[in-house]
């Protein structure tokens, strides 16, 4: 990986300042009309690509988010490289390009049938770091392809190495870096440590039984307040109206005991949940440019089976949702991005 911080300052928040958890994440929007950003920003700092310095290279495609406020890209030129940028900052990391996965390379086979762009934009589905981003030791773990596989890379690399999955029942949904160890979940609520080893990577089952394993439902990380490790289950319920209403259940992780207890109240705090980015707990109350940032709330990026995406909030004492925000694009990216790199200027 290489770092190269730009000289470009034309993009600087007053909010540019160490993080810290009563910060509300920024909202990243890939395609936005002014209208509706505008509107808005009034209660979400929004990001999107118009925001961005790509220095002149209108082929980049901003993919997802990473755990240290940083934005994975993809150049849809081959070899397709792929950039972590600090918004923030404008600092580039650079990470090993597409065609170092031998599922790119299969793609581009002359027997394949034609290479859909979108294919490649969607290829990667998360990233998450080790540590900072600039750190020699640095470590990139990605959730990538359709049936969500598992890569890694340290600076330096020139290619993704893939995690041996033989112990990974279902396809990954989910992963984090928390407490100084990588976690995935897979589909059916199976949780694994990662070690990345480079002589024998691997996704290890946690000696643990949960209470959501077999669950179906739709599962997410999530960092608590303090520190500890979450798992958000995003749920669904059948109302006296034979409505389907989402609801959701948190349970924490105890590393010491090794068990897991249900959340039962997020105590003046606000949850942040988004598939492609962060995943984190912050204090409400005071937060938000009109204080409009509830406690006791979950604050999530819902899809629909057409595949746009809308911005909600579930509500945890009355369980009741309110939609707040709706991309018109039916192919926007939409999530969360915390600054946690950010210095005091």
């Amino acid at each position: 990986m290489e770092a190269s911080p730009s000289s470009s300052s034309s993009w600087r928040y007053s909010s540019s300042a160490v993080y810290s958890r009563n910060f509300v994440p920024f909202l990243f929007v890939s395609h936005p009309s002014p209208d509706e950003e505008t509107r808005f920003s009034d209660q979400f700092r929004i990001l999107s690509p118009g925001k961005l310095d790509f220095s002149g290279n209108n082929q980049r495609w901003v993919v997802c988010g990473g755990t240290r406020g940083f934005l994975l890209t993809v150049n849809l030129s081959f070899p397709f490289e792929v950039i972590l940028q600090n918004p923030f900052t404008n600092t580039v990391v650079s990470l090993p390009p597409l065609i170092s996965f031998e599922d790119v390379q299969r793609l581009l086979q002359p027997q394949a049938i034609f290479l859909d762009p979108e294919t490649l934009k969607n290829f990667v589905k998360k990233a998450v770091s080790s540590t900072s981003l600039l750190d020699p030791d640095c470590v990139v773990l990605v959730i990538y392809n359709t049936v969500g596989k598992l890569a890694f890379c340290r600076r330096g690399d020139k290619q993704w190495t893939d995690l041996e999955s033989g112990h990974v029942a279902s396809s990954v949904d989910d992963i984090v870096f928390c407490n100084g160890v990588f976690f995935a979940i897979d589909r059916i609520g199976g949780i694994y440590h990662c070690e990345l080893n480079p002589n024998n990577p691997k996704a290890i089952p946690l000696c643990s039984a949960s209470p959501f394993r077999h669950d179906p439902c739709k599962k997410f990380f999530a960092e608590s307040d303090y520190g500890e490790l979450w798992v958000v289950l995003k749920k669904l319920e059948l109302d006296d109206d034979s409505d389907f209403t989402t609801y959701f259940e948190i349970y924490e992780f105890c590393s010491e005991t090794k068990e897991w207890t249900m959340v039962r109240s997020l105590r003046g705090k606000a949850l942040f949940l988004s598939p492609q980015g962060r995943c984190i707990a912050v204090l409400a109350g005071e937060t938000g440019s009109k204080r409009f940032i509830k406690d006791n709330s979950v604050y999530f990026v819902d899809g629909n089976e057409e595949g746009s995406l809308n911005l909600g909030v579930f509500e945890w004492e009355s369980k009741q949702i309110k939609k707040l925000y709706q991309p018109r694009s039916w192919n926007c990216h939409m999530f969360w991005v915390t600054p946690t790199d950010v210095l005091r200027r």
